[in-house]
């Protein structure tokens, strides 16, 4: 039977590779969240409107973009805002593993959707 020092400094040389092996089944789960998440906001809330595509000159490709001013004059939204704008802000960061993070958007997605 090995002694205490050889079995402790064997379980801090495996200890990262246990926190590798369990994060992607900590990410998976955030992912299927994001899933569910969204399936409900599309029942329950039409995802924001896009503009319509339209021919562009130079000059506008290059020296205006959209504000949120110039979006809500056209009636429509960006996705920054509401219960789309936190499930937007929860796939970025499932994208950086930020497991928490992802965890805490989708918790705001869900109270700003009326998810329950």
């Amino acid at each position: 039977m090995p002694s205490l020092p050889v079995v402790r400094s064997l379980l801090l040389a495996l200890a990262p590779l246990l926190a590798l092996l369990s994060a992607p089944a900590a990410m998976a789960a955030c992912l299927e969240q994001i899933v569910t998440v969204q399936e409900a906001l599309k029942k329950r809330q039409p995802p924001p409107q896009k503009p319509p595509s339209q021919e562009q000159s130079i000059a506008a490709q290059v020296d205006r973009q959209p504000t949120p001013g110039s979006l809500a004059a056209a009636g429509l939204s960006g996705p920054e805002t509401g219960a789309w704008g936190a499930l937007n802000q929860a796939i970025n960061l499932q994208a950086a593993g930020d497991e928490a993070g992802c965890l805490k958007m989708l918790g705001e997605a869900r109270r700003l959707g009326g998810i329950d």
